[in-house]
């Protein structure tokens, strides 16, 4: 179960980052052409669309708020690891 939390939320936040990198191509090109006129500009396109998609997956994937399915609670005398299957 934890395993299949993990593997929708990563594919859901890839998903919504490449939307939003691909949403946002023509603003993003026009500006850098507008603001660095060189074939450099190109690199930075690549760059800042990658950059906007490993924040959203990083900011997509919470391993800490997943931990708490898989950490037993530690404020209970009787606690238990669960199981991951």
């Amino acid at each position: 179960m934890f395993l299949t939390l993990l593997l929708v939320t990563l594919l859901l936040a890839a998903t919504v980052s490449w939307v939003v990198a691909r949403a946002f191509n023509k603003p993003i090109v026009s500006i850098l052409d507008r603001v660095i006129a060189d074939q450099i500009s190109a690199a930075w396109v690549r760059y800042l669309k990658f950059a906007i998609i490993v924040t959203g997956i990083s900011s997509g994937v919470r391993i800490h708020e997943l931990e708490r399915y898989i950490t037993p609670n530690q404020y209970q005398e009787k606690a238990q690891v669960i199981a991951l299957t």
